[in-house]
């Protein structure tokens, strides 16, 4: 769940923001501040809690773009105006989006879609083992104890030193749930190894813990520019 702060003096953006945060899954409404004074310090008090920041430009007191120039670092941010000329300015600061005001509900979507990218690549990033379905039964498997995975037809087997799990997937799947480990690496279209089991290889075959691996010719290049070889 992203918890979303919104920063803004105008109270119907202030509302049409909530509808629209409030009627999207995975967004958390946690409060509003008309005064971007009160903003700043929330935030910085709650900055670890808060995921996204929604901040209006044109305000009293203190304006979006002062506010992004008052911290080092903050949460997301989505800048919300109703002039395109701040555009430029709030990318200097790393915002995430940029909304014109009148906020139509598909372009708020698009801007938060990135939002739910980076949590989900920044969860992903930290994990360090999967679970997977086998017979109406979830197991924790860890990233070090995988030795290499296999295509089988509309199912993958996950090899383990002790055991071989056979999951309902496709390769591309268990691809996207491996990525953010730099261990694993695809090898072919129906293999990913752990380079910690690889043994040796050549031109068309490795042996990654006891076990033959073909290599495919278009992952070759790839593979030879990961490993240390003198």
């Amino acid at each position: 769940m992203i918890n979303c702060i919104i920063i803004d003096d105008d109270p119907v953006s202030i509302n049409l923001m909530k509808h629209f945060i409030t009627s999207t899954e995975g967004l958390n409404f946690v409060e509003a501040f008309s005064n971007p004074i009160a903003g700043v310090n929330y935030i910085r008090k709650n900055a670890a809690t808060t995921d996204l920041i929604f901040l209006d430009v044109e305000m009293p007191e203190m304006t979006g773009i002062e506010f992004l120039e008052s911290f080092k670092e903050l949460p997301p941010v989505i800048l919300i105006t109703s002039k395109e000329k701040y555009a430029v300015k709030a990318f200097e600061h790393k915002v995430i989006h940029f909304l014109v005001k009148p906020v139509e509900y598909g372009k708020f979507l698009k801007a938060v879609e990135r939002v739910f990218k980076i949590n989900e690549a920044d969860n992903n990033q930290h994990l360090d083992y999967i679970f997977i379905k086998e017979n109406g039964v979830l197991s924790k498997i860890m990233h070090k104890d995988i030795i290499y995975c296999e295509a089988l037809g509309d199912y993958v087997k996950v090899h383990l030193k002790e055991k071989t799990h056979v999951v309902n997937s496709t390769m591309k799947n268990i691809e996207d749930k491996l990525k953010m480990n730099k261990q694993f690496m695809r090898v072919h279209r129906s293999y990913i190894i752990n380079l910690n089991f690889l043994e040796n290889f050549d031109a068309e075959t490795s042996i990654v813990g006891g076990h033959i691996i073909p290599i495919g010719n278009k992952y070759k290049a790839n593979l030879q520019a990961r490993l240390n070889i003198i």
